[in-house]
């Protein structure tokens, strides 16, 4: 025990802690729960505002439509599907780019946008919304061809009553104002156009209110929708085609319509290569259709005129070796005027179609096929214009074109030269056959000429229909690219803004964060010492807990010995003994890092509580610069430290008793120009020599040893200093530099007492539950029943009366 005393009076300094706060959670957390109340207010600020931002908001919806792509079966065997796996687009996933930059082309759009009634926007203004009308509108502009107003401008129509209204412009560069009736004609810019009252009903009840209306021009409803409309992958071929907006009505109705023009559109480039082919066909239907009835006329006629019917067997066996090779003869006039067509096609640089498949105008060379579906298949790529100019994919396309269009023009060369060479072949046997028909007769001979014309006419006109036969069913059996799997549909509609999570939750968050933020910055900025800062700033020990006084008077140990205070001053006292067992009338350096933390309240309370203990306690006002303790005891200052360092009163005129017992005071004195010099004077060490005579306590209120140096040289004179410090009121540098310029100097027993703690941080709070201070009138009860007079106040009590000490030994020994 007595080696612990020793660590307590010797070793104090090397306690104290002078590193820095920081921001300490505990101290966070304690600012919490002090300002719970304002988070409590802020959350349900932000709750309720988070609720009325998402009522008075205008709902932003997202439709949207799936459909499935029908992917080619057809594959080039060539290098196309490595060029664009080095561009990053795998094969099978060419086609669906391709279709989903269509989805976003301006045309397709515009087509779309062609066959709705969108052009017009009519609306009603709200102080944050715009709520459109849409496909219910109150009132419609109604004209016989284009609509005579400006476009993008905005017009409004008040309603008067009675049918009437007024018609006004919304800008400064177009004025108009027109009050007419509904259903009236109205002449503007030369045309004339009326306003109909659609729902009569609800115009009548809408008296003074304005619908606005926008006349958009194609170009903005086209860039309008454009924008909004987004298409991405889902899984294998289906794509989901979405767009978002205000009016989900109006949406809906554009997205199934954009499905169904893009449905139209792969269907009618198979119907128009189609339709080429059987155009081509047509046009050598006409002139084989010219010869076949010239020749069947023609062979009638011989027959008629020289009346045989049949020729003999020898020249049944020529004509059949002649229709075979006319035959041939035909096949190759049609490859020869496929290849004019293709050449036509390569060196025009005809855009806007693909060229025709030679297989399909019976022609199956192979390389030929090849060249001409792989240039077919680039031209698709080429077509989307979304690309622009500069990709790169776009620009490695038009060159493999290129590249593909001279590898045709040289193919062509090569089978024009072997279609000649064919031809020259067949004709030669034509004419071989031809000369053993001489050794015919002469009728027969003609007549064979007649029958081989005629049906060399009529298998080629034959084969031709057949062709055109199969093209016509070709066209009659194609189908779109794609079908809608799920139609958009307004009932399948999804809110995207606002996020009701989202924005209760930010809400939440900045009706809880922005009190918070506030706080925090507050106390940022707030430079008073914080009650749980004290811990992180100094390892001092602290032997008292003194609770606020809110109370008019500062003896409170002596006016009001059942509170709070008093007891805690009382604890005070307690905990002195172990700085101050061994020593004999030791003194008590009480002292503050600066003004107004209570260093005189805490002396002279100490004091009181030495003075009931039936100790002569005396308090020695040091402070010879801002004192206040003559004024507290309300006891004259003329006299005091001051006049005795100046040699001018003697320690008997400068100590003044108390109306208490076993108190007195030595006050400061007239305040001299130069404290800090007397204090050093030897007359210090003096006055201290002969108070321990006399008295068995001495504390010394002193002045802040953080602000001036007079309390430092009274340090050596003391056997313990308590260092005052007051939560909310000490400023936390100064404090802190306090801490450093003591920190060293080996002042004995320096320990802390912490003045002015609210409720929540003492001990008071369990002393009044369990009932052991809170009730003064408990104690006065007790003091009566030893026989005292009853008396308005306990400091009646106890002054003079013999009963009085009596009540006040007895309250000592409880």
């Amino acid at each position: 025990m007595t080696r612990d005393r020793e660590i307590l009076k010797n070793d104090h300094p090397g306690n104290i802690n002078n590193r820095g706060i920081g921001i300490d959670p505990l101290v966070v957390l304690n600012l919490i729960r002090k300002n719970w109340y304002f988070l409590l207010i802020g959350l349900i600020a932000g709750y309720f505002g988070a609720r009325r931002y998402i009522a008075h908001t205008l709902p932003v919806y997202r439709v949207s439509t799936t459909i499935l792509i029908t992917e080619n079966g057809e594959r080039s065997g060539t290098d196309r599907d490595a060029i664009l796996l080095g561009m990053g687009l795998q094969g099978g996933m060419a086609n669906i780019d391709n279709q989903i930059r269509m989805l976003y082309s301006r045309a397709l759009t515009e087509s779309a946008l062609e066959g709705l009634n969108f052009e017009v926007d009519y609306y009603r203004r709200t102080l944050r919304n715009i709520l459109p009308f849409y496909p219910d509108v109150p009132v419609r502009v109604i004209s016989e061809n284009d609509i005579p107003l400006p476009k993008n401008i905005e017009f409004s129509i008040t309603f008067l009553g009675d049918d009437w209204f007024i018609l006004e412009s919304g800008s400064e560069s177009y004025p108009l104002n027109i009050q007419a009736v509904f259903g009236q004609d109205l002449e503007i810019n030369g045309k004339s156009i009326r306003i109909a009252a659609i729902d009569e009903n609800w115009v009548n009840s809408n008296v003074d209110e304005k619908i606005f209306f926008v006349i958009h021009s194609r170009e903005s409803l086209i860039r309008r929708f454009n924008s909004r409309i987004n298409a991405q992958l889902l899984s294998g071929s289906i794509l989901e085609v979405s767009i978002t907006g205000t009016n989900r009505a109006k949406d809906v109705e554009f997205l199934n319509r954009l499905a169904e023009v893009f449905q139209s559109v792969s269907l009618d480039k198979k119907n128009q290569e189609a339709i080429r082919r059987i155009q081509f066909i047509d046009n050598q239907l006409v002139g084989i259709s010219d010869s076949l009835l010239r020749t069947e006329t023609m062979l009638q006629q011989f027959r008629s005129r020289h009346r045989i019917m049949d020729i003999s067997a020898q020249g049944q066996a020529l004509l059949s070796q002649i229709n075979t090779m006319e035959r041939e003869i035909s096949r190759l006039s049609l490859e020869a005027e496929y290849y004019d067509y293709l050449e036509d096609y390569l060196v025009s640089d005809v855009e806007g179609s693909a060229p025709m498949i030679p297989i399909t105008m019976g022609i199956s060379d192979p390389a030929l096929t090849r060249l001409v579906s792989e240039l077919a298949e680039m031209h698709g790529q080429l077509s989307d214009r979304r690309a622009g100019e500069m990709n790169p994919l776009q620009n490695l396309l038009v060159q493999r074109m290129r590249n593909t269009k001279d590898a045709l023009l040289e193919t062509l060369k090569g089978l024009r030269q072997a279609n000649n060479m064919a031809m020259a072949d067949a004709q030669k046997q034509v004419a071989r056959i031809n000369t053993q028909a001489s050794v015919l007769p002469e009728t027969e001979r003609q007549l064979l000429g007649f029958e081989r014309q005629f049906r060399l006419n009529d298998e080629l006109y034959t084969f031709l229909l057949q062709m055109r036969s199969q093209q016509q069913m070709q066209m009659a059996s194609n189908i779109a690219d794609s079908h809608v799997v799920d139609p958009a549909d307004i009932y399948y509609s999804s809110i995207v803004y606002p996020n009701r999570t989202m924005v209760m939750f930010v809400g939440v968050f900045a009706g809880t964060g922005i009190p918070m933020l506030f706080i925090f910055i507050l106390f940022l900025f707030n430079k008073k010492l914080k009650h749980e800062e004290i811990s992180a700033m100094t390892d001092l020990p602290v032997v008292g807990n003194i609770p606020v006084n809110t109370g008019d008077t500062k003896t409170i140990v002596l006016d009001k010995p059942a509170s709070n205070i008093a007891e805690a001053f009382r604890m005070l006292r307690s905990n002195m003994l172990f700085f101050t067992k061994d020593s004999i009338s030791p003194v008590f350096l009480i002292t503050s890092s600066m003004p107004e933390e209570g260093k005189s309240f805490t002396a002279m309370n100490l004091a009181s509580a030495y003075s009931m203990l039936g100790k002569k306690t005396v308090i020695v006002d040091f402070d010879l610069r801002k004192s206040t303790m003559a004024r507290d005891f309300n006891i004259p200052n003329h006299k005091g430290v001051s006049t005795w360092l100046i040699g001018q009163d003697n320690i008997e005129d400068i100590i003044q008793q108390t109306p208490h017992e076993n108190l007195s005071i030595i006050p400061s004195g007239p305040f001299p120009p130069n404290p800090s010099e007397l204090i050093a004077s030897e007359k210090t060490a003096e006055l201290f020599k002969k108070l321990k005579n006399c008295y068995e306590y001495i504390i010394i209120d002193s002045a802040p040893i953080g602000i001036v140096s007079d309390t430092l040289h009274l340090v050596p004179l003391a056997d313990t200093c308590l260092m005052v410090v007051r939560p909310g009121q000490t400023l936390r540098d100064l404090f802190g530099t306090t801490l450093s310029q003591i920190d060293g100097l080996g002042i004995k027993g320096l320990c802390m007492v912490i003045n002015g703690i609210k409720s929540e941080h003492t001990y008071g709070r369990y002393s009044k539950k369990y009932g052991y201070t809170d009730d003064e009138q408990k104690t006065k009860r007790f003091w009566l029943m030893e026989g005292a007079q009853k008396e308005p106040g306990i400091n009646q009590v106890r002054k003079g009366s013999t009963t009085g000490k009596l009540s006040r030994k007895f309250h000592l020994k409880s």
